[in-house]
């Protein structure tokens, strides 16, 4: 399948924010993961403020896979 978008790129940090919060945050409704005129990266942040710190290690972690391969190359 695709790899998971990076956060540390400008052109993909849209990208990475809707796909962690449709991940780790609980909805049923698209409407639960943002409000209407929010951008993903907004409710993105707002909702690593609230995060359990598992979830943001689980988070941190992936960035960690994108990082271990940019070394090995």
């Amino acid at each position: 399948g695709p790899a998971l978008p990076r956060r540390d790129t400008p052109a993909s940090i849209e990208k990475h924010a809707r796909l962690m919060l449709i991940l780790f945050k609980p909805w049923r409704h698209a409407s639960d993961l943002r409000h209407s005129e929010q951008s993903w990266s907004s409710a993105y942040q707002q909702f690593l403020e609230t995060c359990t710190p598992d979830i943001n290690e689980y988070i941190d972690n992936m960035q960690f896979l994108h990082e271990c391969r940019d070394s090995r190359d």
